[in-house]
């Protein structure tokens, strides 16, 4: 009896995941593309010119040359010290991938992005207007500043 009802629960729960789509699968091909070829996932989000894309891509291609390097040149069993860091860097391009494109999806963190962009965007406006208007020395800056806070 027990045999017969967990099997039923297994079989409704599968049911139910294959027809409900579920929130760990956004971000699983980008995932799997970067598990494969990292940076390939941080492409997928959007994300190939950033630093830390560019430091996986320099790491994969150093730790392949020190593969084969150690593989032609050393021989032996030397080269599982050259696989290991390099199955490291597809673990994190693909977590790195994964989380990337769930982030992705969060409408509260897009516009937490949005709000900040547009701080940035919105400080160097009035810095390059302050720039603009100000040219004087840090003694008339000084001078202004007191004069404000004297009058305010």
């Amino acid at each position: 009896m027990k045999i017969k009802s967990l099997s039923t629960a297994m079989a409704v729960l599968m049911l139910v995941a294959v027809q409900s789509p579920s929130v760990y699968a956004i971000g699983a091909r980008e995932a799997g593309a970067s598990l494969l070829l990292p940076t390939t996932g941080q492409a997928m989000n959007g994300e190939l010119g950033s630093t830390k894309s560019k430091v996986m891509a320099a790491v994969e291609i150093g730790l392949i040359t020190t593969v084969a390097i150690l593989g032609g040149v050393v021989g032996g069993g030397v080269i599982w010290a050259g696989l290991g860091p390099l199955i490291a860097n597809h673990a994190w391009s693909a977590a790195d991938a994964y989380k990337g494109a769930q982030n992705k999806q969060d409408p509260a963190l897009q516009a937490q992005m949005l709000e900040a962009q547009r701080a940035l965007e919105l400080s160097r406006e009035r810095r390059f207007s302050r720039d603009q208007t100000t040219q004087s020395d840090i003694r008339n800056r000084i001078q202004s500043a007191g004069e404000q806070a004297y009058q305010g």
